[in-house]
């Protein structure tokens, strides 16, 4: 079967049910740790020997500009900060969530038997983070690449994961991510 997942104005897929564990969907989430503060990714995406950890939003506080008022300035590096501890924490409790679903510390239900009980060893993790703001025009920008790199140092090291990419619909679209 076909699947097609619909997030922040975009449509991911289409992809073999083996290939996708809609973690932010999945009764382990869902049903155990959402209510208590915990954040997760959209899903989890296997393609060959690579692993996606796929969050998407619709939209990104740009970091503060020189020419922006002192008091804009406040507001919008606020804005940016919770963005990332945001998206920081998503991906952090994803990797932990996943982690835990894979030692069956939580179940493995609506899991895709290759995602749970394959050798895993020797794949490579990604994180990727696509934006698709409403009005369609989004660059990515570094800095934003850059601080959730320094925010997940650690995790990044502990997994392994290979990069941790920014990207807009375009190039996700290039990527086939979404269609």
């Amino acid at each position: 079967m076909r699947i097609i997942i619909e997030e922040s104005g975009m449509r991911f897929g289409e992809y073999e049910d083996d290939q996708i564990f809609e973690i932010e969907k999945s009764a382990q989430y869902t049903k155990n740790l959402r209510q208590n503060g915990i954040k997760c990714c959209e899903f989890i995406l296997q393609r060959g020997k690579k692993l996606y950890f796929i969050e998407a939003k619709s939209s990104c506080p740009r970091q503060i500009a020189g020419s922006i008022p002192t008091g804009e300035k406040e507001r919008k590096l606020l804005a940016y900060q919770k963005f990332v501890q945001e998206i920081v924490s998503k991906m952090r409790h994803t990797l932990l969530l996943y982690g835990n679903i894979l030692l069956k510390r939580y179940s493995q239900e609506g899991i895709p038997a290759n995602l749970a009980n394959a050798d895993l060893s020797d794949t490579i993790i990604h994180l990727i983070l696509v934006i698709n703001p409403q009005n369609g025009i989004w660059k990515p920008e570094p800095e934003l690449q850059d601080d959730l790199r320094q925010h997940l140092k650690e995790e990044i090291k502990i997994w392994k994961i290979k990069s941790l990419l920014v990207i807009n619909a375009q190039t996700a679209r290039e990527k086939h991510f979404i269609i």
